[in-house]
């Protein structure tokens, strides 16, 4: 059985890809093989270090996340690692991920601590606070963490993956397009007994929206909500509603969720 692949979906932005792989390379800290999956670009990636797979029509993100997890399954990886290519990773980021999925078999997601490009000096994206938007728990440089934060969902921009996970509870929910995928995948990892974690040691920096290859606002956010949609019919499950009572629809105004839809401000 091979260790580890490293599957890097793309849509055009072709320097970030080419980046993001030489500092993979680079700052790894163990063997891994890289694929980077081509979501029908304009131009044809091309780079003879790493295996290419070119879809010839566009999927999305969750469509290209798929195909390297199906290539990761087929050739007998033990791990996944979903890298966005709008990372640039830390010195060790994947051997500390690596590490920790090692030490405690039940971690089934070990996602990195993300930087973002902001002049906050809350800088550090850590993990879902809440359910349909996607807001982050964010503190700054200088907080002391544990080694292993446990939590409902982690954004699988840098996430390492147990395969025999996957097995289990299935690929990303073809559905969602490019909008919380990621939830819906660390929430099925719950149910079935995995956990889905933080590693707040391993860090990369994440620029954001450059993976999906969207500018445009109106299609961006017609985007979002057709992925909530989705997400949102799937909670018709007692477990989803359960995790409703628990973990906010909306960090912003409050709001937690019935299984009826509706919501109600908690006071």
């Amino acid at each position: 059985m091979k260790e580890i692949c490293v599957v890097i979906p793309m849509f055009g932005k072709e320097e970030y890809t080419r980046k993001c792989t030489d500092l993979c390379i680079k700052h790894s800290g163990i063997v891994h093989d890289i694929v980077v999956v081509d979501d029908c670009s304009p131009i044809p990636y091309a780079d003879n270090r790493v295996h290419i797979l070119r879809l010839e029509k566009n999927r999305g993100y969750t469509g290209a996340t798929n195909e390297g997890i199906l290539y990761a399954q087929k050739n007998n990886y033990k791990y996944v690692l979903l890298l966005n290519n709008d990372t640039e990773p830390f010195p060790y980021f994947l051997r500390i991920l690596y590490d920790a999925m090692e030490k405690d078999p039940v971690i089934g997601v070990a996602s990195s601590s993300r930087k973002m490009v902001t002049d906050s000096p809350y800088c550090i994206e850590l993990f879902g606070e809440d359910l349909i938007r996607g807001y982050q728990r964010m503190c700054d440089e200088k907080t002391d963490l544990p080694d292993v934060i446990h939590t409902h969902w982690v954004p699988i921009c840098s996430a390492l993956v147990r395969m025999d996970m996957i097995r289990e509870i299935g690929i990303l929910d073809k559905h969602m397009r490019t909008w919380c995928s990621d939830n819906d995948f660390c929430i099925r990892a719950n149910f079935h007994g995995w956990n889905t974690s933080i590693v707040p040691k391993s860090r990369v920096l994440h620029i954001h929206q450059v993976t999906t290859g969207k500018t445009d606002t109106h299609k961006l956010s017609e985007g979002v909500y057709a992925d909530q949609k989705v997400l949102l019919e799937k909670m018709a499950n007692v477990k989803y509603a359960e995790l409703m009572s628990k973990v906010p629809l909306d960090c912003e105004s409050k709001t937690y969720g019935k299984l009826t839809f509706e919501v109600y401000k908690k006071t």
